[in-house]
């Protein structure tokens, strides 16, 4: 923050350095404190008010756990004048993994005084002494943090706030505080089980993994799980970065239409992604039980996948595997979410191929045959093409007359495709429009989601709210014959990376 670290003696009897701080704990969960800079608080203040050189310490507490942090602070200049400063990340306050009513608390941070050299960081000190000696302490500043932590847990990045300080003196000094989640996997003890902590009820759906409805058993709130197998159907134990990559980006997502974390525990074979539970179902079953959707309420769907994508976007991801079966429809609320990001990537780090081959854009397909193709968001918006295609007619617009795989793939690599009759009679141009602009080969030809989001489709689905809800007659159907779909039906591409002997998990640039 602009901060230099004074060359004059550090205000406590050993001088800290950052890279010297202890790590984070590794098996816990919890929250990184990070003090980042002071407005109008100098220590040259309180130390003629208290007749000499002081040895400053700062003791962190919170209302999560008994434990408390007391370590010593150095001084920095600022504009000339010494005032607090905390390096990076010094400070963690762990969270108890099993908190099933502790939701809001406080994390309290005093600046002390005392008469005799501090300790390094010295965890789980008594709240009324520094150490067993009886040294006298005087509190010279204090600020108190607010913490949500289903706030904290569901931002993208960190938190930042100016808090006042209280101080001794009365000034209206302030801190810049930020905080950061830091997650960690559970550990399931010996002899738990998931089922130790929820009740496990009916499949949601199935495929590379299978996804569970659960019920809390404490709170009686209601997740998805997803059942995460760490060995491959043959036996082989499943590179844990390919679990792990969904788990840490899950974690840093927090937009109204895509599914959000809540927490995971994993077993000696198995990792339990526990999710944000939403009602209704996915895409694919909405089409296969109505056969099409509306064109009001299949722009309202694609616009709510559209302002996902451009979250993910301009935070530099691609979904990289936008399909019917990963958009989520509660079809009774209108609200539609985006699932499963095992194949989501950095546009920079954009390499070798995933997804699932019938969503796939060309550029994927020809990489998949050898060739080098360079890929960027652009793979997003030709998938979107295909979900729209789908929802207006029933059938894939590469693909209608069950053609074998390996023709989809040369039909998507020509971008050849039709509007056939009866089925897209009756469809309004500017839908065909909008399907037309996505399924472009280039990719450079293709428009960026920020330029869909106002097409005439999406933006008169939007505004004509009558026709872009789903009737009473269309909810009681799509509820009555849900149950009674299948939910594993797509070529995943995790199968056919397999058959073609790619690496599941390559290497970033």
């Amino acid at each position: 923050m602009g901060n230099k670290c004074s060359s004059a003696p550090s205000f406590t009897s050993e001088i800290i350095i950052e890279e010297d701080e202890p790590p984070d704990p590794p098996e816990e969960e919890g929250i990184a404190v990070t003090l980042l800079e002071t407005k109008h608080f100098s220590f040259a203040q309180l130390e003629s008010k208290n007749g000499g050189k002081l040895h400053a310490l700062v003791r962190v507490s919170s209302s999560f756990n008994s434990q408390v942090y007391t370590k010593p602070v150095r001084s920095c200049s600022k504009d000339g004048i010494a005032q607090w400063h905390v390096p990076k990340r010094r400070f963690f306050v762990s969270v108890p993994a099993v908190q099933p009513v502790i939701d809001n608390g406080q994390i309290k941070v005093s600046l002390l005084s005392s008469h005799l050299p501090p300790l390094p960081a010295v965890p789980s000190i008594p709240n009324e002494s520094l150490d067993r000696k009886g040294c006298k302490t005087e509190t010279l500043a204090s600020l108190t943090i607010n913490v949500t932590l289903d706030e904290l847990k569901n931002q993208s990045k960190r938190v930042e706030r100016w808090l006042n300080l209280e101080t001794t003196d009365g000034e209206q000094s302030q801190v810049l505080v930020a905080l950061d989640y830091v997650y960690r996997t559970h550990h399931l003890k010996a002899g738990q089980t998931i089922n130790d902590r929820y009740e496990i009820e009916n499949v949601l759906g199935s495929g590379q993994s299978v996804v569970k409805k659960a019920t809390h058993k404490v709170t009686k709130k209601e997740y998805a799980i997803k059942f995460i197998s760490k060995r491959t159907s043959k036996g082989q134990t499943l590179p844990r970065c390919t679990i792990d990559k969904e788990i840490e980006l899950l974690r840093s997502l927090s937009h109204g239409n895509i599914v959000q974390l809540h927490e995971c525990w994993e077993s000696d074979d198995t990792v339990y992604v526990v999710m944000e539970l939403v009602k209704g179902s996915d895409l694919y079953d909405v089409v296969s039980i109505l056969g099409t959707i509306r064109p009001g309420v299949a722009g309202a769907i694609v616009g709510q996948v559209l302002s996902a994508l451009a979250y993910l976007h301009s935070r530099g991801l691609v979904h990289h595997d936008i399909k019917m079966e990963n958009v989520i429809v509660d079809y009774l609320a209108n609200k539609v979410k985006l699932t499963d990001f095992g194949s989501a990537k950095e546009i920079k780090n954009m390499s070798g191929v995933g997804g699932t081959i019938n969503y796939m854009a060309p550029e994927l397909i020809m990489n998949m045959r050898g060739g080098n193709q360079k890929c960027d968001q652009s793979v997003d918006i030709w998938s979107v093409g295909v979900v729209a295609y789908m929802m207006l007619s029933g059938f894939h617009p590469f693909d209608h007359s069950a053609k074998a795989n390996q023709n989809i793939m040369n039909r998507i690599i020509s971008g050849k495709f039709d509007f056939p009759s009866p089925q897209w009679d009756a469809v309004p141009k500017h839908c065909k429009d909008f399907i037309r602009r996505c399924l472009v080969v280039d990719p450079k030809s293709r428009p960026s989601v920020a330029e869909l989001l106002k097409h005439p489709w999406i933006t008169s689905s939007v505004t004509v709210s009558c026709a872009t809800t789903f009737s009473k007659k269309e909810g009681e159907q799509l509820e009555f014959e849900k149950t009674s779909r299948s939910n594993s039906r797509s070529n995943s591409m995790g199968s056919l990376l397999e058959l073609f002997g790619n690496n599941p998990c390559p290497t970033r640039s």
